[in-house]
């Protein structure tokens, strides 16, 4: 009989992505489900074994290391082998964005790829069954879902679809990378070979394909951006120096006695409310003004 290590179901109703379910099985000779037609997508990693998947009329002999889906609306039929039956690992999702993450890989194309034991798609799918001992609640359902994207994510890696893989597309996935990373870290110390290891890519060759996509080199395009949030920095602190000065500056006679005599103690330069506030840092003159309206 099957031997069903790992079952988790769950109610969850999220609109972008949901983890309906996911197991681990070993699976009896000549176990076989279907015909069925599922209502979400059920993917399946063979770890052990082998066995026969039919879809659209045709049946195909799988092995370990091999994947397969069984896609949303289409008839299915699977079936371990006789003598050595198949063991594996599945996980069940879906949400209005499974189907347009699923078209950015192969598997969609003739619903079955073949990977590697190495895979980091059977470490995700490992990963997600370690949830079996937590209680769902929002935290876990949350991480359970990231775990999910990151699944997907390493099956787009490992198995792109032709589109993805058609080379224009990639560089411009390289350039949105590669800006998305110098706006987001323009502030911390950042190398051009820094860029280069997160994104994977050889250094000239990144240096190369950004050139000829956006006109500037990477260090240029960085300083560029340093040069434009630094000004844009100054630009809003001006702005609030002139708030500052229009809401706190009080009149003459407004003035408490505490500020008059300090005014007194300063040099001639220091003798005006404006030239004194002037000479204190922003936070500065919030903590006088404070002091001065408590003494009030």
């Amino acid at each position: 009989m099957n031997v069903l290590n790992t079952y988790n179901e769950f109610d969850t109703n999220n609109f972008d992505l949901n983890v309906d379910h996911y197991g681990a099985e070993i699976c009896d000779k000549n176990y076989s489900f279907g015909p069925t037609i599922r209502d979400n997508y059920v993917l399946h990693f063979i770890v052990d074994g082998k066995g026969t998947f039919t879809i659209d009329g045709t049946t195909t002999e799988l092995k370990t290391a091999d994947m397969f889906i069984l896609p949303k609306g289409k008839v299915t039929f699977y079936q371990a082998d006789s003598k050595h039956p198949w063991t594996y690992l599945w996980v069940g999702f879906s949400g209005s964005k499974a189907e347009s993450i699923l078209n950015k890989t192969q598997l969609l194309e003739h619903y079955f790829c073949h990977s590697t034991l190495n895979s980091k798609i059977l470490d995700q799918l490992v990963k997600l069954t370690q949830f079996r001992d937590q209680k769902l609640d929002d935290i876990t359902e949350l991480q359970l879902i990231a775990e999910l994207y990151k699944l997907l994510a390493f099956l787009i890696e490992e198995f792109p679809s032709k589109a993805m893989s058609d080379s224009s597309i990639l560089i411009q996935n390289y350039i949105k990378q590669a800006k998305k990373i110098i706006h987001t870290q323009y502030g911390n110390p950042l190398k051009i070979s820094d860029i280069a290891k997160k994104l994977n890519l050889n250094r000239s060759y990144l240096y190369k394909i950004f050139k000829e996509e956006t006109g500037y080199s990477l260090k240029d395009y960085l300083i560029q951006i340093r040069m434009e949030k630094s000004a844009d920095l100054l630009s809003r602190r001006s702005r609030l120096q002139q708030g500052f000065q229009k809401t706190f500056q009080p009149k003459p006679k407004q003035l408490p006695k505490s500020a008059e005599k300090i005014k007194q103690k300063n040099p001639p330069e220091l003798s005006s409310w404006g030239s004194f506030l002037n000479q204190l840092s922003l936070v500065g003159r919030y903590r006088y003004l404070a002091i001065c309206w408590l003494m009030i």
